[in-house]
């Protein structure tokens, strides 16, 4: 018995080969979750290292060894502080992704060789992706005015600090997500 083949018409062949090709193309090009992992991927191909931070576990004992075991492929560059109210010192180090949101770069803040401050700077278009990961790890954030200069931020609470971002980045302002620990 042979086998009957049902003949497809040219024009649905065309279209599902161009939507085969296009789509990925669009959605790599033109929607968050595409730009965003195409954002990483570039990134660590001109090597900039991803890191994973849980909040929830960091506290103000981490040395600065122990930042350079738990991370040892950044690249950090250490240096003393002028007059900081941060720390005495701090390391520095590029980064591709912060748990898998593009970001620019950690500095980690130390007083006697503990951990005092957490600095990280991510890209500005991803702060909404950066207030979702945090609420996923940590909970529900609280509102708060930061001191003096009326900017509303989020706060989470960990047990051994505080995680802030602000609730809204004004155009042209740098995403920056801070760890204190507690006093």
């Amino acid at each position: 018995m042979a086998r009957e083949t049902i003949p497809i018409n040219k024009l649905y062949k065309t279209l599902f080969f161009i939507a085969l090709i296009v789509g990925p193309i669009y959605w790599l090009m033109f929607t968050p979750d595409g730009t965003r992992r195409t954002d990483s991927v570039v990134l660590w191909l001109a090597g900039d290292t991803p890191i994973d931070l849980n909040f929830k576990i960091l506290d103000g004992r981490f040395r600065v060894k122990d930042w350079k075991v738990v991370y040892p492929d950044v690249d950090w560059q250490c240096s003393e502080t002028t007059s900081s109210a941060l720390g005495e010192f701090f390391c520095y180090g590029e980064i591709a992704t912060y748990n898998g949101i593009p970001s620019r770069y950690i500095s980690v803040f130390f007083v006697d060789d503990v951990t005092s401050a957490v600095k990280l700077v991510y890209r500005d278009q991803y702060h909404s992706e950066i207030g979702r990961d945090l609420t996923e790890q940590l909970g529900k954030a609280t509102i708060s005015t930061a001191m003096g200069e009326g900017e509303r931020v989020l706060q989470w609470h960990t047990d051994a600090g505080m995680v802030l971002i602000s609730v809204e980045l004004q155009r042209g302002a740098e995403g920056t997500l801070m760890w204190l620990p507690r006093n």
